[in-house]
């Protein structure tokens, strides 16, 4: 919940689905992301959550492809990601520190 906060996404609406089915980004179509750094922070956090949440594996490895010059889409694709996390806040894998 404390990176839904931290990039504004707390009051967002929760969805099913990380990402549209079929969806196909393009590292060309699309205005190009004003502040590359907060796309470029985002996606970091996204990837450190994979570990213990396997289910995003796959959604953040679309949009990691456009960590060099992200564009609005692919923002929308990461913002999708985390309205998914949002819905999914009681899922994840829990490593007990005495095992």
């Amino acid at each position: 919940m404390n990176k839904l906060s931290e990039y504004g996404m707390t009051g967002c609406k929760p969805i099913l689905i990380p990402l549209e089915q079929n969806v196909k980004l393009s590292a060309n179509e699309g205005d190009l992301v004003e502040d590359t750094t907060m796309y470029r922070c985002v996606v970091e956090s996204l990837i450190d959550m994979t570990i213990t949440r396997p289910n995003l594996s796959y959604a953040v490895g679309v949009v990691i492809q456009f960590m060099q010059t992200p564009r609005k889409p692919h923002l929308d694709a990461v913002r999708r990601i985390l309205k998914y996390i949002k819905h999914t806040l009681q899922c994840g894998i829990f490593y007990e520190a005495n095992s």
